[in-house]
């Protein structure tokens, strides 16, 4: 909401996916949670296509292509520098 906020004309959405075999925890996962949940089918397979790690945002340009990965287990984002660089990643690649 803030990135929209500040820069609505760029865009930016934010969506988790839940990846293919943990549907039994889609409940808890949106409890509480303002951004929407797509759930991962074998169709797709975006978890081992993107090789994706528990906890990976994902960043995708507008053509839907992956160009970054920022884990938040490994990035806190209650400290303000972690949360300033996932914020500059997604601004830069919204601005290409």
């Amino acid at each position: 909401m803030e990135l929209n906020g500040e820069f609505p004309d760029l865009g930016i959405a934010l969506l988790g996916v839940n990846g293919i075999g943990f549907e039994s925890g889609i409940p808890q996962m949106v409890s509480g949670r303002f951004i929407p949940l797509l759930q991962d089918v074998a169709e797709v397979d975006a978890w081992t296509q993107w090789e994706v790690v528990y906890r990976d945002v994902i960043i995708l340009d507008r053509d839907g292509a992956p160009v970054g990965v920022f884990n938040l287990t490994e990035h806190d984002l209650s400290m303000m520098g972690e949360y300033e660089a996932l914020k500059g990643m997604l601004l830069d690649v919204a601005m290409m």
